[in-house]
């Protein structure tokens, strides 16, 4: 069986005196488009602000290619972060950096390469999200899909063998929506990256993930494929999930 590329071993988080998130564990195999879902304050984002470091968790190990974030440091850690990239919900692109600005950033900042091979590369990632005919554009002169594009372009910029975007398809309509799931196929199978991806759109996690976690009460209550998890799952939480069906407390409050 292939290594996994992620590893996440008995991960604990608090904030205060809170338990955020207990006991998770999981792995991610190369390649695969992962997906962790869960409802609102479920801890989806906590987790993935971990596994990029932006956090230490209070107990726990977060293995990515071969190496564990929590325990780096220094150089080492510098040289596990260069390997991934992150897509945030927001995009987050320089307002006032055209798009190439924008994706050569970690370039400039992170490598000895000529501005030549710098705006070389940059094209190649906006091309490959197909916005190649917009480097030159400011971010407020395209659409809030093509943000995302770009922001995706920009998370690629060093080849990192994985990718994480959080809420990807946050504030798109289904069409675009739509566009932006087939775009992360096509990368993921055209160039073999693994995605990490945080969200709740229903119709996006059944087009693109190979496998889930779900997220609830700071616990994993569910692993596996989306459509098994949906059709033959015995978790009654699971089950209102994915088919979008209130719980017997929300109907309850509505009646009275």
């Amino acid at each position: 069986m292939t290594k996994p590329i992620v590893q996440v071993k008995s991960l604990r988080v608090s904030y205060s005196d809170r338990i955020i998130l207990d006991n998770i564990n999981f792995t991610v195999q190369p390649g695969e488009i992962f997906v962790v879902l869960g409802g609102s304050g479920s801890g989806k984002t906590t987790l993935l602000n971990h596994m990029i470091g932006l956090y230490d968790p209070i107990a726990g190990e977060i293995i990515l290619d071969g190496q564990d974030i929590v325990q780096a440091e220094g150089e080492q850690r510098k040289k596990i972060l260069r390997d991934i990239g992150v897509m945030f919900q927001s995009g987050a692109l320089f307002g006032s950096f055209t798009l190439l600005e924008n994706v050569r950033l970690p370039l400039e900042e992170l490598t000895d390469l000529p501005l030549t091979a710098v705006n070389m590369i940059a094209l190649n990632k906006l091309k490959l999200v197909g916005l190649g005919k917009f480097a030159h554009f400011m971010p407020a002169e395209i659409s809030g899909g093509m943000q995302k594009r770009a922001a995706i372009a920009r998370a690629m910029a060093l080849d990192p063998s994985i990718l994480f975007l959080d809420e990807p398809s946050a504030g798109l309509d289904p069409i675009t929506s739509a566009n932006l799931d087939q775009l992360i196929l096509r990368l993921a199978k055209s160039l073999g990256i693994t995605f990490i991806i945080v969200t709740h759109e229903l119709p996006s996690i059944e087009a693109i993930a190979d496998r889930v976690i779900m997220l609830h009460d700071g616990k994993i209550i569910a692993e596996g494929d989306p459509k098994t998890l949906r059709d033959l799952t015995d978790n009654e939480y699971v089950r209102q999930f994915f088919n979008r069906r209130a719980g017997e407390e929300a109907e309850k409050n509505e009646a009275t």
